[in-house]
């Protein structure tokens, strides 16, 4: 029971953290806010390697329409203690605005080192190669996200609170494009169930709407 409250408060605090973006103009083309739910299944095919599925529905326009679809595979690797690495296939189905639509093939791999620090503390550097073929055209993405995490034992339970930043590289403006920052915690509900929630603000002056407000959860099934 307590482990619940303490959940729900933090997903109240963090909805909280977006109430600015909720009074922005529904006009303003620069601007929204967003839900992703994400679920993401897990299935160990032995040790050291995992077939993933990935799965959501993202509401956007101030959260008022589903604008965005995406389905995945992929399989996850590690290779040792303190690396691994993945390689996954999205199909991606995009409306941001009611006039722009598009459709994405996605291939990416990730090679991500972690290196444990003091007082507990984690720090894990991923690093992602993309290509994304959008409505025909092809292009490369790097994204390159940073994240810090430290494991409390609440109880039976251990709650893990991160904060990660991303910044991207896409070869269609030749320039980092996009930076994003999260804040968020990961809870081990129960046997194969963690729940992850999260909030993200990113700036991205190049694309409509750029700049989000975004709360989001990743629920993980693990078998």
């Amino acid at each position: 029971m307590k482990i619940c409250l303490r959940t729900i408060l933090l997903m109240l605090f963090i909805a909280g953290l977006r109430s600015p973006a909720m009074a922005q103009r529904r006009d303003d083309p620069q601007r929204d806010s967003q839900l992703w739910p994400d679920v993401i299944t897990t299935i160990e095919l032995n040790e050291k390697l995992n077939l993933v599925l990935f799965g959501t529905a993202r509401l956007g326009r101030d959260d008022s329409a589903l604008i965005n679809k995406q389905l995945g595979i992929g399989l996850n690797r590690t290779l040792s203690k303190n690396l691994s690495t993945a390689f996954q296939y999205r199909f991606i189905k995009n409306e941001p605005t009611p006039n722009r639509l598009s459709t994405e093939h996605r291939l990416h791999v990730d090679l991500t080192p972690r290196a444990p620090l003091k007082f507990g503390f984690q720090l894990s550097d991923r690093n992602r190669f993309e290509w994304r073929n959008i409505n025909g055209s092809v292009s490369w993405r790097y994204r390159n996200r940073l994240q810090f995490e430290r494991p409390f034992d609440i109880g039976e339970r251990r709650i893990t609170p991160y904060v990660s930043g991303e910044t991207m590289y896409d070869t269609r403006q030749h320039n980092w494009t996009r930076n994003q920052l999260y804040i968020g915690a990961r809870v081990p509900v129960v046997k194969h169930f963690t729940w992850d929630g999260f909030y993200m603000r990113q700036w991205d002056a190049r694309t409509q709407p750029g700049f989000l407000n975004v709360v989001g959860t990743f629920i993980r099934l693990d078998f």
